[in-house]
């Protein structure tokens, strides 16, 4: 009995993959091509084609962000022979305020009456008697009021604002020495074996081939 294999379907229907999705940094032409490669020759496990194109669009929007995380961890830069890398940030904030309020008033009233009487008279006598008979008698009188106030306000507001932001920042790297360099290396090299389109194409092919030659 004849199988429908992966590579068998695209040569019929070119558009197979229209609905893989991927995120930036991947290359869906080569992820594709990576899953032909790897998989061609495997029977799909939904051999109508409509349904696999759904299918197909529906397994890459499930693992979207999973090969977003592997992007950015494949594109963190790093020194391979370093164990060790701190980063600190400080931040000091000194804030003084200070009013002053200062109010002085000062109130002076003076008040003074006076008053005042007086009368003068003058007598004659005439030649012929021997008494004094008045003549002229003249009054005066005075009254008065002096006042006098004063007033004397002062008033005044001090004010004092600081601010001081203080920053910094500190990055210990290197080393520490748990582990050689020439091992970082030998970690390094290992790591960089793994090629995130082989991972992603066994995927896809765990899921939506059958294992079967």
């Amino acid at each position: 009995m004849a199988k429908l294999t992966l590579i068998g379907l695209y040569n019929y229907d070119p558009t197979l993959f229209a609905n893989l999705s991927v995120p930036t940094g991947i290359d869906a032409d080569v992820l594709r091509d990576t899953i032909l490669l790897r998989g061609g020759e495997f029977e799909v496990l939904y051999p109508d084609i409509t349904f696999l194109k759904n299918a197909i669009g529906t397994w890459s929007d499930k693992w979207m962000h999973t090969m977003e995380r592997w992007v950015n961890l494949m594109n963190i830069e790093y020194n391979p022979l370093e164990n060790y890398d701190r980063m600190e940030n400080w931040t000091d904030v000194n804030q003084r305020n200070s009013l002053t309020s200062r109010t002085e008033s000062a109130t002076g009233k003076d008040n003074s009456v006076s008053s005042g009487n007086g009368a003068t008279e003058n007598t004659r006598s005439a030649f012929d008697s021997s008494t004094y008979q008045p003549h002229d008698k003249s009054t005066s009188a005075s009254n008065g009021i002096n006042t006098s106030k004063s007033e004397t306000t002062a008033a005044g507001n001090t004010s004092d604002a600081s601010n001081e932001l203080l920053q910094k920042s500190g990055r210990a790297h290197g080393n520490i020495g748990v582990v050689s360099s020439q091992d970082m290396a030998r970690q390094e090299r290992e790591l960089y074996y793994w090629n995130m389109y082989e991972e992603i194409a066994d995927l896809f092919i765990s899921e939506l081939c059958i294992f079967v030659y």
